[in-house]
């Protein structure tokens, strides 16, 4: 099994740092000694690689895998098609930055009433694979966004939202939700917020990850931006349970592109 074969791969590789560790403190310890010849083999991590699991410490992992193999196998729901990702929107950017913006939002009506979601924002790059066609299994989620990044939420003026969204037309384009603007000559241009014209003397509040919101791939917009809540909940685990919730509803995933980003002729 796959995992069982990430596993192993681990498992060699954690032998190998102690292994590393001790020549290290020998050599540390023992200041006479010099190191007059230095080999070293190419092992490759994939398929090929055979290693004799230690019985003893196999018999204490099996419970754990168990467990955690079950758990990652959870089917959460149905996705009708494929969906990929892409520039300038695809259906997965959309489809993810929908969620984000729904969820961010029903959090802010619990914990933070004063603030309402406008909008919603992840980068293409964060997402990691298509969500597949059929049964959507936890382990798909892990792979989709592998980092532990969390929820923040963002204050920007009008002014500072119409300069994110040319940054993001900059870009080619990003996950976005709850806006629309045309790219030319890479800039934003008719931007509009819930189908209304951007307005410079408004007030947004942005949901997007605290990697994003902190500077990450380029937005160094979002790191200047002072107004900011960065919650405990993690991407992740709020896609995992709005998932799981389509599932109770007998709702299938279907995104499609609907022209919230759009190259200008």
């Amino acid at each position: 099994m796959q995992f069982s074969n990430t596993f192993k791969k681990i498992q060699f590789c954690s032998r190998l740092a102690v292994l590393i560790a001790l020549v290290t403190f020998i050599n540390i310890s023992c200041r006479s000694l010099t190191v007059t010849k230095v080999e070293s083999n190419n092992i490759r991590l994939d398929s090929t690689l055979t290693l004799v699991p230690d019985a003893k410490i196999e018999s204490m992992i099996v419970p754990y895998r168990i467990i955690m193999m079950h758990e990652i196998n959870e089917v959460l729901c149905f996705a009708k098609v494929p969906l990929y990702g892409g520039r300038p929107e695809s259906p997965l950017t959309n489809f993810c930055a929908d969620l984000l913006r729904i969820e961010s939002d029903s959090i802010c009506l619990k914990q933070y009433p004063s603030v309402h979601i406008d909008i919603a924002m992840l980068n293409r790059g964060g997402l990691r694979i298509p969500i597949p066609k059929g049964e959507v299994k936890v382990q798909d989620m892990f792979e989709l966004m592998p980092f532990e990044n969390k929820v923040v939420f963002l204050k920007l003026s009008g002014t500072n939202l119409r300069r994110f969204v040319d940054h993001l037309a900059s870009r080619g384009g990003e996950g976005v939700s709850g806006m629309k603007f045309g790219i030319w000559e890479n800039k934003g241009i008719n931007p509009e917020i819930d189908g209304k014209p951007l307005d410079d003397s408004k007030i947004y509040w942005l949901a997007t990850s605290d990697y994003l919101a902190n500077g990450g791939d380029g937005n160094l917009i979002l790191k200047g931006i002072p107004d900011r809540i960065t919650s405990d909940v993690k991407i992740r685990d709020m896609f995992i349970n709005h998932l799981r919730n389509l599932r109770r509803r007998d709702i299938v995933i279907e995104a499609k592109n609907d022209g919230r980003i759009y190259n200008a002729k």
